[in-house]
Protein backbone atom coordinates (compact mmCIF):
# COMPACT_ATOMS: atom_id res chain seq x y z
CA UNK A 1 0.00 0.00 0.00
CA UNK A 2 1.48 3.34 -1.17
CA UNK A 3 1.59 5.70 1.93
CA UNK A 4 -1.70 8.12 1.86
CA UNK A 5 -1.68 11.13 3.98
CA UNK A 6 -4.74 12.67 3.74
CA UNK A 7 -6.74 12.59 7.43
CA UNK A 8 -33.50 -15.96 -10.04
CA UNK A 9 -30.07 -15.06 -12.73
CA UNK A 10 -29.10 -11.90 -13.74
CA UNK A 11 -26.38 -11.42 -16.09
CA UNK A 12 -24.41 -8.35 -15.83
CA UNK A 13 -26.36 -5.18 -18.05
CA UNK A 14 -24.05 -3.79 -20.83
CA UNK A 15 -22.38 -1.35 -18.96
CA UNK A 16 -24.60 0.43 -16.45
CA UNK A 17 -25.10 -2.38 -13.84
CA UNK A 18 -23.97 -5.34 -11.63
CA UNK A 19 -26.49 -7.89 -10.78
CA UNK A 20 -26.67 -11.41 -9.78
CA UNK A 21 -28.09 -13.58 -7.46
CA UNK A 22 -27.03 -17.50 -6.51
CA UNK A 23 -25.05 -19.56 -8.67
CA UNK A 24 -24.16 -22.94 -7.78
CA UNK A 25 -20.38 -22.75 -9.95
CA UNK A 26 -19.28 -19.22 -7.92
CA UNK A 27 -20.19 -21.32 -4.85
CA UNK A 28 -18.20 -24.45 -5.85
CA UNK A 29 -15.07 -22.20 -6.66
CA UNK A 30 -15.74 -20.53 -3.63
CA UNK A 31 -15.29 -23.10 -1.75
CA UNK A 32 -11.43 -24.47 -3.53
CA UNK A 33 -9.90 -21.19 -2.12
CA UNK A 34 -7.70 -23.55 0.00
CA UNK A 35 -5.74 -22.24 2.93
CA UNK A 36 -3.24 -24.28 2.74
CA UNK A 37 -2.47 -23.13 -0.45
CA UNK A 38 -3.14 -19.73 0.72
CA UNK A 39 -0.71 -20.12 3.25
CA UNK A 40 2.05 -21.84 0.88
CA UNK A 41 2.23 -18.80 -1.42
CA UNK A 42 2.27 -16.21 1.26
CA UNK A 43 5.29 -17.94 3.35
CA UNK A 44 6.93 -18.14 -0.18
CA UNK A 45 6.16 -14.87 -1.10
CA UNK A 46 7.30 -13.14 2.18
CA UNK A 47 10.45 -14.89 2.44
CA UNK A 48 9.52 -17.37 5.34
CA UNK A 49 10.44 -19.70 3.38
CA UNK A 50 12.89 -21.33 0.42
CA UNK A 51 11.28 -21.32 -3.82
CA UNK A 52 12.71 -22.66 -6.58
CA UNK A 53 13.57 -20.10 -9.11
CA UNK A 54 15.06 -20.54 -12.59
CA UNK A 55 16.06 -24.24 -11.15
CA UNK A 56 17.81 -22.50 -8.21
CA UNK A 57 16.97 -22.73 -4.24
CA UNK A 58 16.75 -18.81 -3.09
CA UNK A 59 14.83 -17.02 -0.90
CA UNK A 60 12.96 -14.24 -1.77
CA UNK A 61 14.44 -11.93 1.14
CA UNK A 62 12.52 -8.70 0.38
CA UNK A 63 10.93 -7.04 -2.84
CA UNK A 64 12.36 -3.95 -2.78
CA UNK A 65 15.46 -3.75 -5.04
CA UNK A 66 15.69 -4.81 -8.39
CA UNK A 67 17.30 -8.19 -7.07
CA UNK A 68 14.51 -9.14 -4.50
CA UNK A 69 11.91 -7.53 -7.01
CA UNK A 70 13.06 -9.11 -10.17
CA UNK A 71 13.26 -12.63 -7.99
CA UNK A 72 9.69 -12.06 -7.19
CA UNK A 73 8.43 -11.25 -10.30
CA UNK A 74 10.19 -14.44 -11.94
CA UNK A 75 8.76 -16.56 -8.76
CA UNK A 76 4.92 -15.46 -9.93
CA UNK A 77 5.80 -15.52 -13.86
CA UNK A 78 7.09 -19.33 -13.21
CA UNK A 79 4.02 -20.40 -10.65
CA UNK A 80 1.34 -19.03 -12.95
CA UNK A 81 3.72 -20.58 -16.30
CA UNK A 82 2.97 -24.23 -14.45
CA UNK A 83 -0.68 -23.52 -14.34
CA UNK A 84 -0.39 -23.72 -17.97
CA UNK A 85 -0.98 -19.60 -18.96
CA UNK A 86 0.83 -17.81 -21.80
CA UNK A 87 2.81 -15.24 -18.91
CA UNK A 88 3.52 -11.74 -20.01
CA UNK A 89 6.80 -10.02 -18.63
CA UNK A 90 5.52 -6.69 -19.33
CA UNK A 91 9.44 -4.71 -18.97
CA UNK A 92 7.82 -1.04 -19.12
CA UNK A 93 11.17 0.57 -17.56
CA UNK A 94 14.55 -0.48 -16.43
CA UNK A 95 13.45 -1.13 -12.82
CA UNK A 96 10.23 -1.90 -13.47
CA UNK A 97 8.52 -5.04 -14.52
CA UNK A 98 4.23 -6.13 -14.33
CA UNK A 99 3.71 -9.55 -14.46
CA UNK A 100 0.04 -11.02 -15.78
CA UNK A 101 -1.92 -13.62 -17.78
CA UNK A 102 -5.31 -13.71 -19.77
CA UNK A 103 -7.35 -16.60 -19.59
CA UNK A 104 -9.69 -15.92 -22.92
CA UNK A 105 -13.19 -15.85 -22.85
CA UNK A 106 -15.46 -18.22 -24.49
CA UNK A 107 -17.99 -15.69 -25.71
CA UNK A 108 -16.69 -12.55 -25.15
CA UNK A 109 -12.85 -12.87 -25.36
CA UNK A 110 -12.26 -8.78 -26.04
CA UNK A 111 -13.92 -8.04 -22.92
CA UNK A 112 -11.93 -8.22 -19.94
CA UNK A 113 -12.33 -8.42 -16.05
CA UNK A 114 -9.34 -7.76 -14.02
CA UNK A 115 -7.76 -9.20 -10.45
CA UNK A 116 -4.86 -7.68 -9.57
CA UNK A 117 -2.43 -6.82 -6.60
CA UNK A 118 1.21 -5.23 -6.22
CA UNK A 119 4.43 -7.22 -5.38
CA UNK A 120 6.59 -4.62 -4.58
CA UNK A 121 7.08 -3.67 -0.89
CA UNK A 122 9.35 -1.43 1.35
CA UNK A 123 11.28 -3.72 3.73
CA UNK A 124 11.82 -7.09 4.80
CA UNK A 125 8.94 -9.79 4.81
CA UNK A 126 5.78 -7.35 4.21
CA UNK A 127 3.75 -10.22 4.07
CA UNK A 128 0.08 -8.19 4.33
CA UNK A 129 1.53 -5.30 2.21
CA UNK A 130 1.16 -6.86 -0.11
CA UNK A 131 1.84 -10.72 -0.17
CA UNK A 132 -1.90 -10.72 1.03
CA UNK A 133 -3.43 -10.02 -2.60
CA UNK A 134 -0.42 -11.21 -4.46
CA UNK A 135 -1.10 -14.59 -3.15
CA UNK A 136 -5.03 -13.99 -3.70
CA UNK A 137 -4.18 -13.49 -7.42
CA UNK A 138 -2.40 -16.56 -7.52
CA UNK A 139 -4.58 -18.62 -6.21
CA UNK A 140 -6.83 -17.34 -8.46
CA UNK A 141 -5.39 -18.35 -11.38
CA UNK A 142 -4.99 -21.45 -10.10
CA UNK A 143 -8.35 -22.10 -9.34
CA UNK A 144 -9.23 -21.50 -12.69
CA UNK A 145 -6.62 -22.55 -14.96
CA UNK A 146 -9.07 -25.91 -16.10
CA UNK A 147 -12.71 -24.00 -15.98
CA UNK A 148 -14.34 -22.12 -18.64
CA UNK A 149 -15.54 -18.43 -18.23
CA UNK A 150 -17.86 -16.50 -20.60
CA UNK A 151 -15.62 -13.43 -20.60
CA UNK A 152 -12.00 -13.15 -20.55
CA UNK A 153 -9.93 -12.60 -17.30
CA UNK A 154 -6.66 -10.91 -16.52
CA UNK A 155 -4.60 -12.27 -13.53
CA UNK A 156 -2.19 -9.00 -13.17
CA UNK A 157 0.75 -8.43 -10.46
CA UNK A 158 1.95 -4.96 -10.54
CA UNK A 159 5.34 -3.32 -9.92
CA UNK A 160 6.60 -0.23 -8.09
CA UNK A 161 3.05 0.39 -6.42
CA UNK A 162 4.92 1.77 -3.57
CA UNK A 163 6.78 4.33 -5.54
CA UNK A 164 3.83 6.29 -6.94
CA UNK A 165 1.48 3.01 -8.96
CA UNK A 166 3.76 3.21 -11.73
CA UNK A 167 3.55 0.03 -13.00
CA UNK A 168 -0.54 -0.37 -12.79
CA UNK A 169 -0.64 3.27 -14.21
CA UNK A 170 1.66 1.96 -17.30
CA UNK A 171 -0.84 -1.12 -17.85
CA UNK A 172 -4.35 0.80 -17.33
CA UNK A 173 -2.78 3.88 -19.42
CA UNK A 174 -1.99 1.63 -22.77
CA UNK A 175 -5.31 -0.13 -22.34
CA UNK A 176 -6.79 3.04 -22.50
CA UNK A 177 -4.88 4.00 -25.44
CA UNK A 178 -5.78 0.82 -26.91
CA UNK A 179 -9.53 0.96 -26.74
CA UNK A 180 -8.85 -2.69 -24.40
CA UNK A 181 -12.90 -3.13 -22.91
CA UNK A 182 -11.94 -3.50 -19.26
CA UNK A 183 -14.82 -3.85 -17.62
CA UNK A 184 -14.44 -4.38 -14.04
CA UNK A 185 -11.02 -4.64 -12.02
CA UNK A 186 -10.77 -5.91 -8.46
CA UNK A 187 -7.63 -4.42 -6.83
CA UNK A 188 -6.39 -6.12 -3.42
CA UNK A 189 -4.00 -4.60 -1.15
CA UNK A 190 -3.35 -5.73 2.50
CA UNK A 191 -6.00 -7.95 2.82
CA UNK A 192 -5.16 -10.67 5.86
CA UNK A 193 -4.69 -8.00 9.00
CA UNK A 194 -7.92 -7.97 11.71
CA UNK A 195 -6.43 -6.62 14.85
CA UNK A 196 -9.50 -6.37 16.73
CA UNK A 197 -11.63 -9.78 14.96
CA UNK A 198 -14.29 -8.05 13.69
CA UNK A 199 -14.40 -9.24 10.52
CA UNK A 200 -14.78 -5.66 8.88
CA UNK A 201 -13.30 -4.51 5.41
CA UNK A 202 -13.33 -2.14 3.30
CA UNK A 203 -14.11 -1.49 -0.50
CA UNK A 204 -12.51 2.00 -1.93
CA UNK A 205 -14.82 2.87 -4.83
CA UNK A 206 -16.14 6.55 -6.27
CA UNK A 207 -18.12 7.00 -8.89
CA UNK A 208 -16.14 6.32 -12.63
CA UNK A 209 -17.08 4.31 -14.73
CA UNK A 210 -19.74 2.13 -12.32
CA UNK A 211 -17.35 1.44 -9.85
CA UNK A 212 -19.77 2.44 -7.20
CA UNK A 213 -22.17 -0.30 -8.86
CA UNK A 214 -19.19 -2.62 -8.83
CA UNK A 215 -18.46 -2.10 -4.84
CA UNK A 216 -22.30 -2.88 -4.21
CA UNK A 217 -21.64 -5.88 -6.12
CA UNK A 218 -19.17 -7.30 -4.27
CA UNK A 219 -21.27 -6.99 -1.26
CA UNK A 220 -23.95 -9.06 -3.12
CA UNK A 221 -21.54 -11.73 -3.74
CA UNK A 222 -20.96 -11.67 0.81
CA UNK A 223 -24.36 -11.65 0.95
CA UNK A 224 -25.37 -14.04 -1.33
CA UNK A 225 -22.73 -16.77 -0.78
CA UNK A 226 -22.82 -16.34 3.33
CA UNK A 227 -19.16 -15.08 3.96
CA UNK A 228 -18.42 -13.83 7.14
CA UNK A 229 -17.33 -10.38 6.42
CA UNK A 230 -18.26 -7.31 7.09
CA UNK A 231 -18.03 -4.57 4.34
CA UNK A 232 -18.30 -0.94 4.25
CA UNK A 233 -18.19 0.90 1.28
CA UNK A 234 -15.64 4.06 0.58
CA UNK A 235 -16.86 6.38 -1.43
CA UNK A 236 -15.00 8.67 -2.56
CA UNK A 237 -12.50 6.08 -2.11
CA UNK A 238 -8.28 6.60 -1.25
CA UNK A 239 -6.19 6.57 -4.32
CA UNK A 240 -3.43 5.43 -2.51
CA UNK A 241 -3.20 2.05 -4.50
CA UNK A 242 -3.68 0.61 -7.88
CA UNK A 243 -7.45 0.91 -8.94
CA UNK A 244 -6.70 4.34 -8.41
CA UNK A 245 -4.24 3.93 -12.04
CA UNK A 246 -7.62 2.43 -13.97
CA UNK A 247 -9.84 4.88 -12.51
CA UNK A 248 -7.24 7.70 -13.99
CA UNK A 249 -8.21 5.73 -17.04
CA UNK A 250 -11.95 5.96 -16.64
CA UNK A 251 -12.07 2.11 -16.17
CA UNK A 252 -14.23 0.68 -13.14
CA UNK A 253 -11.92 -0.47 -10.36
CA UNK A 254 -12.61 -1.01 -6.45
CA UNK A 255 -10.09 -1.80 -3.98
CA UNK A 256 -10.59 -4.24 -1.43
CA UNK A 257 -8.41 -3.42 1.74
CA UNK A 258 -8.37 -3.87 5.52
CA UNK A 259 -9.83 -1.14 7.55
CA UNK A 260 -7.56 1.63 6.15
CA UNK A 261 -9.91 4.09 7.33
CA UNK A 262 -11.59 2.17 10.00
CA UNK A 263 -9.44 2.21 12.69
CA UNK A 264 -8.19 -1.15 12.47
CA UNK A 265 -5.45 -1.09 10.11
CA UNK A 266 -1.90 -3.31 10.18
CA UNK A 267 0.44 -1.15 13.07
CA UNK A 268 3.14 -3.14 11.46
CA UNK A 269 2.59 -1.69 7.79
CA UNK A 270 5.70 -1.01 5.88
CA UNK A 271 8.13 -2.62 8.46
CA UNK A 272 9.89 -5.78 8.44
CA UNK A 273 7.60 -6.99 11.58
CA UNK A 274 4.85 -7.41 9.20
CA UNK A 275 4.88 -11.25 8.97
CA UNK A 276 2.80 -14.20 8.44
CA UNK A 277 3.03 -14.76 12.00
CA UNK A 278 0.68 -11.50 12.95
CA UNK A 279 -1.90 -12.11 10.55
CA UNK A 280 -5.53 -13.39 10.79
CA UNK A 281 -5.27 -16.46 8.29
CA UNK A 282 -8.95 -17.10 8.63
CA UNK A 283 -10.05 -13.55 7.66
CA UNK A 284 -7.34 -13.49 5.01
CA UNK A 285 -9.27 -16.89 3.82
CA UNK A 286 -12.30 -15.11 3.67
CA UNK A 287 -11.31 -12.08 1.82
CA UNK A 288 -9.76 -14.36 -1.03
CA UNK A 289 -13.00 -16.66 -0.70
CA UNK A 290 -15.04 -13.13 -1.49
CA UNK A 291 -12.48 -11.42 -4.24
CA UNK A 292 -12.16 -14.76 -5.98
CA UNK A 293 -15.99 -15.24 -6.15
CA UNK A 294 -16.92 -12.08 -7.15
CA UNK A 295 -14.20 -11.85 -10.13
CA UNK A 296 -15.84 -15.54 -11.13
CA UNK A 297 -19.71 -14.24 -10.62
CA UNK A 298 -18.67 -11.25 -12.76
CA UNK A 299 -16.89 -13.39 -15.82
CA UNK A 300 -19.62 -16.14 -15.51
CA UNK A 301 -18.43 -19.80 -15.75
CA UNK A 302 -19.64 -20.48 -19.47
CA UNK A 303 -22.77 -22.50 -18.25
CA UNK A 304 -24.18 -20.06 -16.56
CA UNK A 305 -26.83 -19.40 -18.69
CA UNK A 306 -30.92 -18.26 -18.38
CA UNK A 307 -32.41 -19.77 -15.55
CA UNK A 308 -35.03 -21.79 -18.53
CA UNK A 309 -32.19 -22.66 -20.20
CA UNK A 310 -30.17 -23.57 -17.55
CA UNK A 311 -32.34 -25.79 -15.98
CA UNK A 312 -34.39 -27.38 -19.14
CA UNK A 313 -33.78 -31.20 -20.16
CA UNK A 314 -32.10 -31.87 -16.66
CA UNK A 315 -31.03 -35.43 -15.51
CA UNK A 316 -33.23 -34.83 -12.07
CA UNK A 317 -36.46 -34.41 -11.25
CA UNK A 318 -37.20 -32.25 -8.12
CA UNK A 319 -40.67 -31.65 -6.15
CA UNK A 320 -41.83 -30.42 -2.96
CA UNK A 321 -44.93 -30.75 -1.06
CA UNK A 322 -47.39 -29.87 0.39
CA UNK A 323 -47.14 -26.27 -1.14
CA UNK A 324 -48.04 -23.86 0.07
CA UNK A 325 -46.03 -24.98 3.52
CA UNK A 326 -46.04 -23.47 6.77
CA UNK A 327 -44.36 -25.77 8.71
CA UNK A 328 -42.78 -29.88 7.75
CA UNK A 329 -42.17 -30.28 4.36
CA UNK A 330 -40.57 -32.90 1.96
CA UNK A 331 -38.28 -32.86 -0.90
CA UNK A 332 -38.16 -35.46 -3.69
CA UNK A 333 -35.14 -35.45 -6.00
CA UNK A 334 -35.26 -38.36 -8.77
CA UNK A 335 -31.64 -38.91 -10.30
CA UNK A 336 -31.15 -40.59 -12.93
CA UNK A 337 -27.47 -41.21 -11.79
CA UNK A 338 -25.88 -41.55 -8.70
CA UNK A 339 -23.71 -38.89 -8.03
CA UNK A 340 -23.18 -35.32 -5.96
CA UNK A 341 -26.13 -33.46 -5.33
CA UNK A 342 -26.55 -29.96 -3.88
CA UNK A 343 -30.01 -29.02 -2.61
CA UNK A 344 -30.66 -25.64 -1.24
CA UNK A 345 -33.37 -23.16 -0.28
CA UNK A 346 -33.21 -19.46 -1.66
CA UNK A 347 -35.40 -16.35 -0.95
CA UNK A 348 -36.75 -14.06 -3.50
CA UNK A 349 -33.56 -11.89 -3.49
CA UNK A 350 -31.77 -15.06 -4.51
CA UNK A 351 -29.87 -15.34 -0.92
CA UNK A 352 -29.25 -19.26 0.10
CA UNK A 353 -31.16 -19.32 3.45
CA UNK A 354 -31.47 -23.18 4.29
CA UNK A 355 -28.73 -25.87 3.15
CA UNK A 356 -30.86 -29.18 2.58
CA UNK A 357 -28.12 -31.94 0.70
CA UNK A 358 -24.43 -31.73 -0.52
CA UNK A 359 -23.47 -35.61 -0.34
CA UNK A 360 -23.36 -38.55 -2.79
CA UNK A 361 -26.78 -39.99 -3.33
CA UNK A 362 -27.69 -43.05 -4.97
CA UNK A 363 -29.97 -43.23 -8.60
CA UNK A 364 -33.68 -43.06 -8.10
CA UNK A 365 -35.81 -41.10 -5.95
CA UNK A 366 -33.87 -39.25 -2.57
CA UNK A 367 -36.08 -38.08 -0.29
CA UNK A 368 -35.46 -35.09 2.38
CA UNK A 369 -37.49 -33.35 5.14
CA UNK A 370 -37.15 -29.58 6.64
CA UNK A 371 -39.56 -27.23 8.65
CA UNK A 372 -40.54 -23.80 7.18
CA UNK A 373 -41.98 -22.62 10.17
CA UNK A 374 -39.22 -20.68 11.41
CA UNK A 375 -39.07 -18.46 7.62
CA UNK A 376 -40.62 -15.55 6.46
CA UNK A 377 -43.98 -15.83 4.43
CA UNK A 378 -43.21 -15.72 1.14
CA UNK A 379 -42.00 -16.99 -2.10
CA UNK A 380 -38.63 -19.46 -2.00
CA UNK A 381 -36.59 -21.22 -4.45
CA UNK A 382 -35.63 -24.75 -4.10
CA UNK A 383 -32.11 -25.24 -6.39
CA UNK A 384 -30.98 -28.75 -7.08
CA UNK A 385 -28.00 -29.75 -9.04
CA UNK A 386 -26.10 -32.38 -9.43
CA UNK A 387 -23.17 -33.07 -11.97
CA UNK A 388 -25.69 -34.01 -14.63
CA UNK A 389 -28.20 -31.51 -14.46
CA UNK A 390 -30.19 -28.71 -12.41
CA UNK A 391 -33.57 -28.09 -11.39
CA UNK A 392 -35.68 -25.30 -9.55
CA UNK A 393 -39.02 -25.98 -7.58
CA UNK A 394 -41.20 -22.73 -6.65
CA UNK A 395 -41.98 -23.04 -3.22
CA UNK A 396 -44.73 -20.78 -1.24
CA UNK A 397 -44.13 -19.94 2.46
CA UNK A 398 -47.08 -19.19 4.56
Amino acid sequence: MKPFYLVAVFLFCGLFSFSQTYNTDVEDIINDVNLDSLTYYLRNLSGEDPVVVNGQTTTIEHRVSNWGNDLAAEYIYETMQGFGYEVTMQDYAANGKNVYAVKEGSLYPDDYYMICAHYDAVDYYCADDNASGTTAVLEAARIFKDLDFEYSIVFALWDEEEIGLIGSYYYANDANNNDQSILGVINMDMISWDGDGDNEFEIHTSFTSNSDDLADYVVQINNIYNLPLEPSIENPGTTASDHASFWSNNFAAILLIEEYYGGDFNPYYHTELDRISILDMEYFHNMSKLSIGTLASLAMPDNTISVEERFANSSLELNCYPNPSNGKTNISVMLKEEGNLKVSLLNSMGQKVKHICDDYQLQGENNFEFNTSELIPGIYLLVASSTKGNATFKLLVQ
